[in-house]
């Protein structure tokens, strides 16, 4: 199928990349009808937490967290969201111009976490909607696709699906302690072997890969004037609040505080 996908996205020019909707959804959102339903643009989802199945034809492919499923334009479908388990959902509308028709919905593993990067900093800019947003979304959108493009032109390596079980491990448990050995034993390798085609792959430690990711949850909970930073660095698993502090500048280059007052001023 990755041919045929590559061959549908080699016909969206990209010179057009509006966001027509972008939502931020949990289990309970009304958009969840289970009833079918098709759209007139590209629909993005990338399941951040949850469970969800999609019904399209005969493929009836099971949604797990950090996936990405691409609708293209006009193909119906039916989502059955697990109502029972956390949901978060980013859902985006894309307008790339028009495309030949495709009969299968696309769903990829968000393997080095950049697609929920671009879909958080979609979302952020949106939300703000600061001078040039719409600009800015637009870059990232055509970032997405040749991400996309990118995921399926890769040939599979066994190493390559161990670092991918053990990024989506990470992206859904980065508020745990677990130590590499853990990882290790998961993927069935040795520690030393994970650490050398962890780093590989994704240019850091899988211990530093989970502190950039709570460092991006961070940066979201950190638009909610309401939480405390006590509060969340507990959520994203850290303890001791001073040490949260040092690691998200050590991330960022700015304390959480400045992170949030600047997030605030613009």
């Amino acid at each position: 199928m990755s041919a045929d996908v590559l061959a549908l996205l080699d016909t969206v020019g990209l010179k057009r990349a509006e966001l027509r909707l972008c939502e931020r959804l949990d289990g309970r959102s009304r958009m969840w009808n289970g009833e079918e339903h098709c759209h007139p643009y590209f629909e993005l989802l990338l399941f951040l937490e949850g469970e969800a199945g999609v019904e399209k034809g005969a493929r009836s492919p099971d949604i797990s967290p950090s996936d990405l499923v691409i609708y293209p334009p006009g193909l119906p479908h039916t989502e059955h969201v697990d109502r029972d388990r956390g949901q978060e959902i980013i859902c985006l509308w894309a307008d790339l111009g028009s495309c030949p028709r495709f009969d299968q919905a696309i769903r990829l593993p968000d393997t080095g976490g950049a697609f929920r990067q671009l879909f958080r900093s979609i979302w952020v800019e949106h939300v703000c909607n600061r001078r040039f947003a719409r600009e800015v979304i637009a870059c990232y959108l055509r970032t997405l696709l040749w991400l996309v493009r990118q995921q399926l032109a890769e040939p599979p390596t066994e190493s390559r699906s161990q670092v991918e079980r053990c990024l989506t491990y990470i992206n859904e448990n980065y508020a745990q302690d677990f130590p590499v050995e853990a990882l290790a034993e998961m993927v069935s390798v040795s520690p030393s072997y994970l650490f050398r085609i962890f780093r590989k792959r994704m240019g850091v430690t899988p211990v530093h890969y989970r502190n950039v990711v709570r460092v991006e949850k961070a940066k979201h909970l950190l638009l909610d004037g309401t939480l405390r930073l006590d509060e969340i660095a507990g959520r994203v698993g850290y303890e001791d609040v001073r040490y949260f502090a040092r690691v998200f500048k050590k991330e960022t280059g700015a304390s959480p505080g400045e992170y949030r007052r600047r997030a605030v001023a613009d």
